[in-house]
């Protein structure tokens, strides 16, 4: 029995053909999408009357029901802004996961494209009623993007050097240490942030982070621990081991050769009570094994770092 194609196939035929087609793609495609596989304008604006389509962003549409997730709205911006185009700044950031969204839906979702002038649409169905896309004009090179979940996206440097643009330097340094800690941020991006992206109107923020960075803040498991990282070497104290295995558990800060451990207890993790018990008894098998361990919290920490570093190094016998 011959298979039914796109042109021929009945409309129930069509139905699950363009569900296919729709669940590859979060459920968001274009008009020209839709047309280059096969679908013809006639049916797709019929789709649209009955409903079945909906349209998000103009010439955009979603299957079935409205976008419901960040990944779908993001595509739409992507699609909108035409070939080409990539997620840049603060889209990029939540995309790779460096910056936590502020809302469940995004309301602003930032585009560079290689293509056309600077835009702004903005979203036509009830989800997206409060989202614009921005699209600014960028010229990309292959070295200046990534795919992440299918999503064509800045590279961490260049997107956190876009994001830095409008951010406080506290934001600044919360994403520069969270792509650190997701492996986004290695060696070769401090050399691409120092020869590409030098005029970049974020890098004045971002430099300073960018001239402490060490191959130890990729191995940080909290910002927490990246934080006390960025201090501890700008006070010029030699860097120490980073979640380093001692006598079977993995110490925050380590220092073997002063036979000393300081673990960093961030207030959302470390206040539970279970996790409480389990930082007891790790810190009293250290201490049996000749280890000092000191436990310094995160509010501590926070209300005065460099006193708090310092205050650890005069301890351990640095100058």
């Amino acid at each position: 029995m011959a298979v039914p194609t796109r042109a021929t196939a009945s409309s129930t035929d069509q139905l699950r053909l363009l569900y296919r087609f729709m669940a590859a793609r979060d459920f968001v495609a274009s008009r020209n999408e839709l047309i280059a596989a096969g679908f013809s304008p006639y049916r797709i604006r019929n789709w649209v009357r009955s409903g079945r389509l909906i349209t998000v962003v103009r010439t955009v549409f979603s299957y079935g029901r409205d976008v419901q997730t960040p990944q779908a709205a993001w595509r739409a911006g992507l699609l909108v802004a035409g070939n080409g185009a990539a997620l840049t700044g603060r889209s990029a950031c939540e995309a790779l996961g460096i910056v936590k969204p502020k809302t469940a839906m995004p309301r602003l979702v930032e585009v560079g494209s290689p293509l056309g002038q600077a835009r702004k649409f903005g979203g036509l169905s009830p989800a997206l009623r409060n989202t614009v896309v921005k699209v600014a004009r960028c010229d990309f090179e292959p070295a200046d993007l990534r795919r992440q979940n299918g999503l064509a996206v800045s590279r961490a440097a260049l997107a956190v050097a876009d994001f830095a643009a409008d951010a406080s330097v506290r934001e600044v340094r919360f994403a520069f240490l969270e792509a650190c800690r997701l492996n986004h941020f290695g060696r070769p991006d401090l050399e691409y942030c120092f020869t590409r992206l030098t005029h970049r109107r974020g890098v004045r923020k971002l430099r300073p982070f960018l001239r402490l960075w060490v191959p130890e803040l990729g191995r940080v498991r909290s910002v927490y621990e990246g934080w006390y990282l960025l201090v501890w070497i700008e006070r010029g104290y030699p860097v120490p081991k980073v979640n380093e295995k001692a006598f079977g558990f993995e110490i925050d800060i380590y220092f073997p050769a002063r036979r000393f451990a300081l673990e960093l207890d961030g207030g959302a993790f470390h206040g539970d009570p279970a996790q409480q018990a389990i930082d007891r008894q790790k810190q009293l098998c250290l201490e049996s094994r000749g280890l000092e361990v000191e436990r310094l919290p995160y509010r501590q920490f926070e209300r005065d770092p460099v006193g708090e570093v310092d205050r650890i190094a005069r301890k351990l016998g640095y100058r």
